[in-house]
């Protein structure tokens, strides 16, 4: 099941970035969020849960600048999809659309650990959006 989910999510960065892309200012408008929520229609919008999901450990670090260096922005916005124990299941760049997590992004980002989204009183699946930004020091 993580596999294809993975493999279906890269799927969709990949035909995405064949759209180009237009520079954003925040994650809330990323733009492959919306095909997203087309490939997993169990997960919520964390946004729009009862209660989203927070972040419980330290977001990574991207040392050295990657994944900034390859997307040539200062905004990078990531979709995580996580289970209904907010267990993060699949991760992915969600702008610019097209490019991808390193294996070692990736582990990073899958080992961040989060709250559980709640509906209606119930943990449930869902996709939540964070943003990293880089500055010139």
């Amino acid at each position: 099941m993580k596999r294809l989910l993975v493999a279906t999510l890269g799927v969709i960065g990949c035909l995405s970035a064949q759209a180009g892309d237009r520079p954003i200012l925040s994650c809330d408008k990323a733009p492959l969020l919306s095909d997203f929520e087309k490939q997993l229609p169990d997960h919520v919008l964390g946004t729009e849960a009862d209660t989203p999901p927070h972040v419980t450990s330290q977001l990574p670090r991207f040392y050295g600048g990657a994944p900034f260096n390859r997307t040539h922005t200062t905004l990078v916005c990531f979709v995580l999809a996580l289970d209904a124990n907010g267990k993060t299941e699949a991760a992915e760049i969600s702008y610019p659309a097209g490019v991808r997590l390193t294996a070692k992004e990736r582990a990073a980002l899958m080992s961040t650990t989060w709250s559980p989204a709640m509906s209606h009183g119930h943990p449930v699946p869902s996709l939540t959006s964070i943003s990293l930004s880089s500055s010139i020091r």
